[in-house]
């Protein structure tokens, strides 16, 4: 006899199921095994039922407790709750996956491509990798699309590594072969050269340890010409995926140079690009490895204060088991040659694996590993068999998470080496913050997340080597403890247990200590004992944010919507909070040099001052454009007194006066792509030396480009072509001169003198043109000389503020050639016409 039980009508619909518990109980579809959930996933998610309307909410558990299930469970109910669509991201695609196979086995509607109708309406779930979502092309949507998709919820899976490739998905790198690195270093070499010519030297022949940041005064100021360099390769490999996000906010991107190329990155993931992710109702991001959860904050623009308050299990203790050992503390004579042979030896009968910072630190197995990886696809190749066969030893380098070794696929991990920072901008940081707490915690940080690798589940076991004498160094500092999260700190605690024993023993051998590892990969039942007491009573901790998240976000998000005195005000939080609350000089130095960068968008005056100050407290920051020795000078009486009045008027002391004048210089730089800069700042000049400087071509559209006049009546006729390249002043530009001085003469009265200047890369003029009677140029060479005199200038006067003092500035004119009828004949040559 035929009969359909679905003509039953259910008790409940499953769909009104909004208590994740209640709702896996019923799924009537769960795979065999699935019967009921752990008690650690029971109480996450009786524990976030009540604060599901929390825009941002942190779930931390350890590796193997089923965060993917909680993830999709939260995701489910927030679909029946009408939160929907549903988003979950895992780090990668190979785990978006296994997370898809996931709901398959508790038999909830999921699937892969956001572009699927039932993702759209809300009846599934839509499971992909963090990068689906955060690029330039995301099938998402962009802010500045028409139909961006909307998005209810998303669950962020391994958020503690998703940090560091939203960073990568931010950044875009110009090679040092291509020619737009070509273009870019034209435009930036001189200030690099400024910055350090040794360093810059350096990375021309190939220093790899080299880093330079592009100073942001010139970066901003010539955003312009960048955007002509990149643009017309927006849409080539290099670019494509970031060019999008950048585009619109290049000024504020920071653009570091190392021998590989230019990198240009945003200070903090362009989270506002994404309005999928932005304008989501409920955020939930799955973490097991992040103690401190500041960067979700900076990174992800989650909210300060519910990310403070993470929803945890009871207990700690559900992780895999763990010895921790540093074979040459225990063997301090050990080579490294001696130890890698000796894990060769583990590696005949079980899978070993190798975590290595960089190629160079890898070079060191050549003779032992069976395989060496680097690339994506040939880790995930190598991870893959790791899980099915024994391989023997395998070499992965500079990757430290979105890899999944459980049980035989990796017994022994060996972490060689100190993680190093992948990128350019990661590796300045790291210079500048050497042995601050931001960069050791991120180094510990990092090393638990390699770690990780190797015990993916309660059950799991592994023993984990550590060598390379940095990386030693560090997780032997006192503090590391409070680092670590706290099931990883429990299980460093019983390794250094472990260690000071066998180092009161005369006969500790390495053979000794590979019986050791032996008990651990065997699952010998003393060792499990020990392992599993080690973490009783271990429970999670809540460690206050950084202080200065908050205000690191709120200044970059102000900053990209062109709020510049705010996103100003907001670095200066930082800056005064790292320095008073967190009494970290270092640190608040590397914020001021952010800070001075937005500042210098309104007021790049005070953006020298405030960065001049901060090199006191970090000198790895970019140096201000000029230095804080200050010396003074001074020309003729009343002309002294009117340059004392325009100084005094424009400058608060002799810091700023010295930096606004290596601004001026700067602008009055060959250049033809800022020629109206370059005229402004000739007139600018004239003020700064006790002229009045005019500039009556773009005042009335007649006269000279530039016009100085001295207390005595002189008067300066000048024609700027800072833009020329040809060596030979043209017919065109010397007879341009000769109609500025029959203007001038016809037009200004109670004139001394007339005295013709041309400023040009050269002084000799085509033998067609004729340059009007005692026309001086100011070549290169003059140019050079005066640059420099204009900047001996500042410094003389800079100190102690002696620019109030006329009589001080009287005798720097004199000393210097600047007072009336000597300075163009003491800074320009005389024009000759070719022969």
């Amino acid at each position: 006899m035929e009969f359909d039980f679905s003509t039953i009508t259910a008790g409940t619909d499953l769909n009104a199921i909004r208590e994740p518990v209640a709702l896996f109980d019923a799924l009537p579809s769960k795979e065999q095994g699935l019967g009921y959930l752990r008690q650690v996933q029971a109480t996450v998610l009786d524990r976030w039922s009540p604060r599901r309307d929390e825009t941002d909410l942190v779930v931390k558990m350890n590796t193997g407790t089923g965060k993917t299930i909680v993830g999709l469970l939260i995701l489910q109910v927030g679909l029946h709750d009408g939160v929907g669509p549903a988003l979950y991201l895992a780090l990668t695609p190979q785990l978006a996956e296994r997370a898809a196979a996931e709901a398959r086995r508790l038999g909830l509607s999921a699937v892969t491509d956001p572009r699927n109708a039932k993702f759209r309406q809300g009846q599934a779930i839509c499971i992909t990798s963090l990068q689906v979502l955060f690029n330039g092309k995301t099938k998402f949507g962009l802010a500045d699309s028409e139909s961006p998709q909307q998005v209810g919820m998303v669950v962020v899976d391994d958020a503690h590594s998703a940090i560091t490739r939203l960073e990568e998905y931010s950044r875009i790198l110009i090679p040092s072969a291509d020619d737009a690195y070509t273009a870019l270093m034209e435009l930036f070499e001189d200030d690099l050269e400024a910055q350090g010519a040794a360093k810059l030297m350096d990375i021309k022949t190939g220093e790899p340890g080299a880093v330079m940041r592009i100073p942001f005064w010139a970066w901003q100021d010539r955003a312009s010409e960048v955007l002509k360099v990149l643009h017309p390769l927006r849409n080539s490999p290099m670019l494509e995926w970031v060019w999008p996000l950048l585009k619109d906010h290049l000024p504020v991107c920071e653009a570091t140079l190392t021998t590989n190329g230019i990198e240009v990155a945003s200070p903090l993931p362009p989270i506002q690009q994404f309005p999928s992710y932005v304008e989501a109702k409920r955020r939930v991001y799955m973490t097991a490895t992040l103690a401190n959860d500041s960067a979700l904050v900076t990174h992800f623009a989650a909210n300060a204060v519910t990310v403070a308050n993470p929803i945890v299990p009871d207990s700690a203790a559900d992780l895999g088991d763990r010895l921790v050992l540093v074979p040459q503390q225990l063997v301090p004579d050990l080579s490294d040659n001696e130890l890698r042979t000796a894990i060769a030896s583990i590696a005949v009968t079980d899978n070993v694996v190798v975590l290595v910072p960089s190629w160079a630190r890898a070079q060191g197995w050549t003779e032992v590993a069976n395989e060496t990886v680097s690339k994506a696809d040939e880790i995930d190749a190598a991870v893959a068999r790791l899980r099915a066969e024994p391989v023997g030893l395998v070499v992965i380098v500079n990757q430290y998470d979105g890899i999944d070794l459980p049980d035989d696929a990796c017994r022994v991990l060996v972490i060689d080496g100190l993680p190093q920072a992948a990128s350019a901008s990661e590796r300045r940081e790291a210079t500048a913050l050497r042995d601050t707490n931001t960069i050791i915690t991120r180094h510990v940080q990092r090393f638990e997340q390699g770690m990780g690798r190797g015990v993916r589940s309660r059950e799991d076991r592994c023993a984990v080597l550590v060598m390379g004498r940095r990386l030693v160094e560090l997780i032997s500092l006192p503090d590391v403890r409070g680092r670590l999260s706290p099931g990883t700190r429990a299980q460093v605690e019983l390794s250094r247990q472990v260690a000071r024993i066998l180092e009161g023993r005369s006969d500790v051998t390495m053979d000794g200590v590979v019986d050791l590892i032996r008990k651990v990969i065997d699952g010998a039942e003393d060792f499990k004992s020990a392992a599993r007491q080690a973490l009783l009573d271990v429970t999670y901790e809540t460690a206050p944010l950084a202080a200065t998240a908050v205000h690191e976000r709120a200044a970059y998000d102000a900053a990209v919507r062109g709020m510049h005195e705010a996103a100003a005000d907001a670095a200066d939080n930082a800056v005064n909070v790292a320095r008073q609350v967190l009494n970290d000089d270092r640190l608040a130095g590397w914020f001021a040099e952010k800070a001075a960068a937005y500042r210098h968008a309104t007021d790049p005056i005070r953006a020298q001052t405030l960065l001049a100050g901060a090199t006191a407290s970090n000198s790895a920051i970019l140096r201000p454009i000029s230095g804080l020795e200050f010396k003074s000078s001074r020309p003729t009486r009343r002309q002294a007194e009117a340059a004392t009045k325009y100084l005094a008027d424009r400058y608060t002391d002799g810091g700023h006066l010295r930096v606004g004048v290596e601004a001026l210089i700067a602008d009055l730089e060959w250049d033809p792509e800022r020629t109206e800069e370059a005229e402004h700042a000739w007139s600018e000049l004239a003020d700064h030396l006790g002229f009045s400087g005019q500039r009556p071509e773009a005042q009335i559209r007649k006269g000279s480009d530039v016009l100085w006049t001295d207390s005595d009546g002189n008067r300066f006729v000048i024609e700027v072509k800072s833009g020329a390249r040809a060596a030979l002043i043209s017919k065109r530009d010397i007879n341009q001169l000769g109609g500025s001085l029959r203007w001038a003469e016809q037009s200004l009265t109670g004139t001394n003198q007339f005295v013709p200047v041309i400023v040009h890369p050269g002084h000799l003029v085509e033998r067609t043109g004729t340059p009007p009677t005692g026309t001086r140029a100011v070549d290169t060479d003059m140019h050079d000389k005066l640059m420099g005199a204009v900047r001996a200038y500042a410094t003389a006067l800079a100190v102690d503020d002696r620019f109030r003092d006329p009589q001080t500035v009287q005798e720097q004119l004199v000393h210097l050639h600047f007072n009336g009828l000597e300075f163009p004949a003491h800074y320009g040559v005389a024009v000759k016409v070719e022969s």
